[in-house]
């Protein structure tokens, strides 16, 4: 199955924004839309919900930096990352090697769930000095 395939299956709309690099978007409960990247490379496919937060104020780097690092421990299939300009993106990645859909699906799954679990949080985290979340 080719990527757009796997999307048809999964009942998601995308389009390839340059060779190689698909783009997907969903959104949470309150309407906020992320956009989904999906890259294939050789031998892996790499997912990306990238910006998941908008980047941190000076004041709010820190809190959130601390944040991240306490949460990937606790995540499964995915981690959060910073980019080179500091913005906050939840990845995953899949070996091409006997790839099937159910991974595709359980991928989009973890990286959705999560992000509808913790994206909001996590920007509070990022804007607003001070905040503390509740969930770490």
């Amino acid at each position: 199955m080719t990527i757009p395939e796997f999307f048809d299956r999964y009942e998601w709309n995308c389009e390839e924004v340059e060779p190689g690099i698909w783009r997907a978007s969903f959104a949470d409960e309150r309407e906020e839309e992320y956009d989904l990247f999906v890259a294939q490379t050789a031998d892996w496919l790499h997912f990306a919900v990238s910006p998941l937060t908008p980047r941190p104020t000076t004041e709010c780097a820190i809190s959130l930096h601390e944040a991240l690092l306490h949460l990937n421990q606790s995540l499964r299939l995915a981690r959060f990352a910073l980019d080179d300009e500091g913005d906050v993106a939840l990845l995953a990645d899949l070996p091409l090697d006997d790839l099937r859909f159910a991974h595709f699906a359980a991928s989009l799954d973890a990286l959705t769930g999560y992000t509808r679990q913790l994206a909001s949080e996590l920007t509070r985290v990022a804007t607003q000095p001070g905040y503390r979340s509740p969930l770490f």
